[in-house]
């Protein structure tokens, strides 16, 4: 360590360019056992441009003042806990003694730098997690949930001022461009706009759930930043195990069911087992209770058992959905409240023309019939964090914490650290002679 501190007055090489060095400067650093001040030194190549520190390289400090196990912790607290209370956390049980506006400022940089290297980061992830060697079959699944967002004309935070700087991340990295809907949303204060959430779930053969990753988005246009990593995501999984049986799943939306198409269409080529679309069953049960409630009076026993009774024709007859499209329609035609029965026919009658109700089939090969892993998603990477009292986000605010928390809860986030960590170290060497 002592090497490493140094400040060296000869030449160094990073990434196989010399850059001389210019200046000895004392810089406070942050670790995990309080600040620093260090002295180190500063080089340039040929005393022109910018400045760089082959200390800072070599240890892979992270946004110029942080060592990467703390960058690491706070990313992890803002994952999990909003920044007043993971400030107070960290400082009761000493492993850091850091601002709130530290907690706001550096995940939000860290996030910046993995959306400007996105590609590679996500890649490395990808390929580094494995598949479970149990796993016969996988259900991929989209979702909305709303959250919170800052309204296009809502009130700065932090110091007033009429001429506000841009966020550090975006003067060191570049700012965004992609359309959010909250920039159009002529809201003054807090707006509601829906995010998007996937997963992809791998089960046994026995339809076990051995494992599900997480992906998340804040709200944008066609959610196609979500449908793009997903199909990414599938492309890996495919190529690893091209065998495995993929179920296509989601709710009635006919926007989720075209992405899904999509995605299914890009990666065809890859796959040798069997692909099953399937809307969730207990989307389905709920218009089933509404139409057994409008045929039977609201509550009652006979409404409780005819709606269990359709559910069970769904699940054990390959034609189970004729089936209960029938019973609907002939009730249909002496029951004077039809607006539910109608709902529930036309809902099932789309699903069943399009080849999602086959649940009988699905059973049968112990395929999960339901969407509960990705609705649970939902409110676990999203509301549970997100939807406090008082609580707005601007959205790269929330896409730091969805970037973290939903690679924390796929047992990604030590990947996806790693990977972001290197983007910042360097292999620095004292060139030769004949340099």
């Amino acid at each position: 360590m002592r090497e490493v501190f140094q400040a060296h007055a000869k030449p160094e090489r990073v990434h196989g360019e010399v850059w001389g060095h210019r200046r000895e400067v004392a810089a406070e650093y942050h670790t995990s056992f309080g600040a620093l001040t260090v002295s180190r030194g500063t080089y340039q190549r040929s005393g022109r441009g910018r400045v760089m520190i082959p200390m800072d390289r070599r240890l892979g400090i992270v946004e110029d003042a942080f060592t990467p196990r703390l960058a690491r912790i706070l990313a992890r607290a803002t994952a999990s806990i909003p920044s007043e209370e993971a400030a107070d956390l960290l400082g009761e049980v000493g492993v850091a003694s850091v601002s709130v506006s530290t907690l706001h400022r550096l995940p939000r940089a860290m996030a910046a730098r993995l959306e400007q290297r996105r590609v590679e980061i996500e890649a490395h992830v990808r390929m580094n997690d494995p598949i479970p060697t149990m796993a016969v079959s996988a259900q991929a699944s989209l979702d909305g949930v709303m959250v919170p967002m800052e309204g296009e004309h809502a009130r700065a935070r932090g110091r007033k001022t009429d001429d506000p700087e841009p966020p550090r991340h975006e003067q060191r990295y570049e700012p965004h461009h992609r359309e959010i809907p909250a920039n159009h949303n002529e809201a003054s204060g807090r707006a509601w706009h829906e995010a998007a959430v996937a997963t992809i779930s791998y089960l046994d053969a026995e339809g076990r759930v051995l494992k599900t990753t997480y992906l998340a988005e804040m709200p944008e246009p066609q959610k196609l930043t979500l449908a793009r990593r997903l199909r990414e995501n599938l492309t890996m999984v495919l190529a690893e195990r091209p065998e495995l049986n993929i179920v296509a799943a989601s709710d009635g939306a006919p926007l989720h069911w075209r992405l899904l198409a999509d995605i299914h269409s890009a990666v065809a080529h890859l796959h040798t087992g069997t692909w099953m679309n399937l809307v969730d069953f207990y989307h389905v049960t709920e218009y089933l209770n509404d139409a057994a409630d409008a045929i039977y009076g609201e509550g009652t026993p006979d409404a409780r058992v005819a709606s269990r009774n359709w559910g069970e024709t769904l699940r054990a007859y390959a034609n189970g959905a004729e089936r209960v499209l029938k019973s609907l329609r002939y009730h249909r035609k002496t029951s004077t409240k039809r607006k539910d029965i109608d709902a529930a026919i036309e809902y099932l009658c789309v699903q069943k023309n399009a080849g999602r109700a086959n649940f009988a089939e699905a059973e049968a090969r112990n395929f999960p019939i339901g969407t509960g892993v990705t609705e649970a998603a939902a409110k676990t990477v999203v509301s549970v964090r997100m939807k406090r009292a008082g609580a707005r986000f601007s959205h790269h605010g929330g896409q730091t914490i969805l970037h973290f928390r939903a690679a924390l809860l796929s047992q990604r986030f030590a990947l996806l650290m790693d990977a972001l960590e290197r983007t910042y170290g360097a292999e620095v060497k004292l060139p030769t002679k004949a340099a």
